[in-house]
């Protein structure tokens, strides 16, 4: 039995922020106090170590309450000076309605296990890795069995006289591979394994899609015998985007690439209601909106703004899943806790792009700065840091902007669009309203954060953004650095930035 909760007295107890640490284990009940915060990752990421015939205990407050309860959860995004009891429970809101919509189901069979069908597929997983002399691409939900096959893999290759290395944005993601392989692979970090480029047969690289596609490629470029396994519908992050933009530089680089994909579940049977519901309540199965183009670029006004209302957003639950399926497709790192805080986060606004009835585009906003000034002296001095603002705080102690928290900023937190419609001036149509928007709003800039590349920089640098900060330190899963860049809109900001 696993207790996820900060609660006294309970043996064996595991905050939720340590839930990653119980993976690759397998239980039998699971006591998820809710009280004790939230955490949306976690719940997905314990639920996947529960057997069939399992039972999931969720405490939680009256449920009629829940909405409104204060959940510390929260604490992980909302900003300086908000508190919980601030925080409008959307996300709760619409997660209670669906477990109030639950019936009981009839009892699934019996799950063959490791020996059964899920078994006899990961085996012949195993052997396609034994046996390929080009990349493959191993994919599969969460809970069946992707990692174990990596790790059985690596001891038989290692027994065959082959040395294995293995790579993941972090170590904690692939414990269950060390957990299979009786001869454990040397593990690198993605950028330590890019500048050190030690000697190896095969290349393991576990959750793929958590790590841009260009380091993937650099890697293909020195290990050409690769396995790319990614989660396709997990709390790590979503793996469509990494289908539609690895697999088709693939085609190129690499044309003979296998594809194996592993769908029959090893800890609990198919079609199980609980893996349902979570899929569901979390938009973890969420995917990308079908769409044809009408002929011609959509970026020439064929595409219609608007503003989303959140309250309405909760309660349309088709528009929430086209949403947050384009977000994932886009963004490699998407988790079930970017939807609670896109519902729920304070001073949050959507934008987006529709045409034919489909999102084409969407940007998140957040609204950020505008604090006093004693408060903007201490961030300068180096003695604050209150929680949230980032670009704000940046420009002011990193930048060393005197002044500058005290501007009112809107963060482009996220912009995507649609995979079959980019480089068609969509990107750029939205940002000109996001520009407009944040005018109308008052606010002095719009500032944005993101991982560099030279193709994303170019786009910026286009919209007329200025570099605020280059980040000294590459990060490790994706070998990037970070870079801020602000565009003002107030006279008071054209004058702070002039030196830039």
């Amino acid at each position: 039995m696993f207790w996820i909760t900060t609660a006294p007295g309970i043996a064996g107890a595991l905050p939720a922020k340590k839930a990653h640490t119980l993976l690759g284990q397998d239980t039998d009940i699971i006591m998820f106090d809710a009280h004790s915060g939230f955490d949306v990752n976690a719940f997905a990421a314990v639920s996947g170590t529960l057997r069939g015939g399992g039972t999931l205990y969720l405490l939680t407050p009256p449920l009629d309450e829940w909405a409104d309860f204060p959940d510390p959860d929260y604490r992980r995004f909302i900003p300086y000076p908000y508190q919980p009891h601030e925080v409008w429970g959307r996300f709760l809101g619409r997660f209670v309605g669906m477990l109030q919509t639950l019936t009981p189901q009839p009892p699934l069979p019996e799950v063959e296990g490791e020996q059964g069908v899920g078994g006899r597929v990961q085996q012949d997983a195993v052997v396609t890795i034994l046996e390929a002399n080009a990349p493959v691409v191993l994919t599969a939900d969460r809970g069946r069995g992707k990692s174990a096959a990596l790790g059985m893999a690596a001891s038989q290759l290692q027994v065959a006289g082959k040395r294995v290395l293995l790579t993941a944005p972090s170590r904690a993601t692939v414990e269950s591979v060390f957990k299979h392989a009786e001869l454990p692979p040397s593990f690198f970090a993605p950028d330590d394994l890019l500048q050190t480029l030690p000697e190896g047969d095969v290349l393991l690289v576990d959750e793929a899609a958590a790590i841009p596609v260009p380091l993937l490629l650099k890697m293909l470029e020195h290990y050409p015998r690769c396995v790319f396994s990614t989660t396709l519908h997990g709390y790590e992050g979503s793996g469509r985007g990494f289908a539609l933009r690895f697999q088709k530089a693939l085609e190129t680089l690499a044309p003979g690439w296998q594809a194996v994909r592993l769908q029959q579940p090893m800890r609990w049977a198919e079609n199980d209601p609980l893996e349902c519901f979570i899929n569901q309540a979390l938009l973890l199965d969420a995917d990308l909106a079908p769409f044809t183009p009408c002929g011609g670029r959509v970026g020439d006004g064929g595409a219609e703004y608007r503003q989303l209302n959140r309250d309405e957003l909760a309660q349309n639950e088709p528009l929430l899943r086209q949403l947050f399926g384009l977000l994932i497709t886009a963004h490699y790192q998407t988790r079930p806790s970017d939807l609670r805080q896109l519902l729920d986060a304070p001073d949050i606004s959507i934008h987006v792009l529709e045409q034919q009835g489909t999102l084409v585009a969407v940007a998140l906003l957040s609204r950020e700065g505008g604090l006093d000034a004693q408060l903007t002296a201490a961030i300068h001095a180096g003695t604050r840091r209150p929680h949230g603002h980032p670009v704000p705080q940046t420009l002011t102690f990193h930048a060393q902007l005197a002044g500058a928290a005290e501007l009112v900023c809107e963060r482009v937190m996220r912009i995507a669009v649609h995979p079959l419609l980019q480089n068609q001036g969509l990107g750029a149509h939205l940002l000109e309203h996001l520009l407009g928007f944040a005018a109308q709003q008052g606010a002095d800039y719009l500032g944005v954060s993101y991982a560099m590349t030279p193709e994303l920089l170019r786009f910026w640098e286009r919209a007329g953004f200025v570099v605020a900060r280059i980040g000294f330190r590459q990060d490790a899963a994706s070998g990037s650095r970070s870079v801020v860049q602000v565009k003002a809109l107030s006279v008071r900001a054209v004058g702070l930035f002039k030196g830039l």
